[in-house]
């Protein structure tokens, strides 16, 4: 209960260092940016006179995916990660009683709260935004489809978060992240319609969801292989950094 307790109490202050800070924008904006482009498309284009809900998702999902998210979860990643170490307050953390794998699960489970945060309010205003025009039935089937691919997008997106992770903590600074969102997004739209992009951790959010027209080179297992592996790797990469700079 004493373990379960503190790791409670490390994931809550972790929130509360996140307090006020101005990074958290991001968040809205990932969120309801793409939802309220599609929309605009569909409500004030004549060439979109009806909500056709595959379209009307899919365009959603391939703004987050391609795009937006990535740059706003690098960002955050990169701030939770490297604060500490930016603020010179690292070493002091750990005469409290906090290991420092602890440290580092919690900063990923805090992670993982705002990424799915974002995706589900996204997924929930588009939603209630299409229904506001003119649109065909929305199913149960359709409904259930895109609220599991929204939900698979959490977890492919959080699965970048540890290579992330270690950059931040590695060269103690948000900017290596940011710079890494940035050459993602770029390389993300260079290689997308190539044999490669599923071998580049930063497509595979894109080649794995719904997207437009289909990929022409899209290898389902082996994009699924390859998000494992950057998680796995870059947790450990994270915990070794933590361990041999924190003394």
């Amino acid at each position: 209960m004493n373990k379960v307790a503190s790791f409670s109490t490390v994931i809550k202050t972790e929130f509360l260092k996140l307090k006020k800070c101005k990074v958290l924008w991001g968040m809205p904006l990932c969120a309801f940016l793409p939802d309220l482009l599609v929309f605009s498309m569909f409500a004030l284009n004549k060439k979109f006179p009806t909500v056709v809900w595959e379209t009307y998702f899919t365009d959603a999902i391939m703004m987050i995916n391609m795009l937006i998210g990535i740059g706003i979860f690098s960002l955050l990643a990169g701030f939770i990660f490297s604060r500490e170490y930016q603020e010179n307050t690292i070493n002091s953390m750990f005469t409290y009683p906090i290991g420092r794998i602890q440290f580092f699960i919690s900063k990923l489970v805090v992670m993982l709260i705002l990424i799915s945060i974002t995706i589900m309010a996204s997924f929930i205003l588009l939603v209630l935004l299409g229904l506001t025009i003119k649109h065909e039935p929305l199913t149960l089937n359709i409904l259930l489809y895109y609220t599991k691919a929204y939900i698979f997008m959490i977890l492919m997106h959080f699965a970048l978060i540890p290579i992330i992770a270690f950059l931040s903590i590695y060269n103690k600074s948000i900017i290596p992240p940011i710079v890494l969102g940035v050459s993602a997004i770029t390389l993300n739209l260079i290689i997308m319609n190539t044999p490669f992009n599923t071998i580049f951790p930063w497509s595979i959010p894109t080649i794995l969801s719904p997207h437009e027209n289909g990929r022409t080179y899209t290898n389902y297992t082996l994009g699924i292989i390859v998000l494992c592996t950057t998680f796995v790797i870059g947790t450990i990469l994270s915990i070794k950094s933590i361990k041999k700079d924190v003394q």
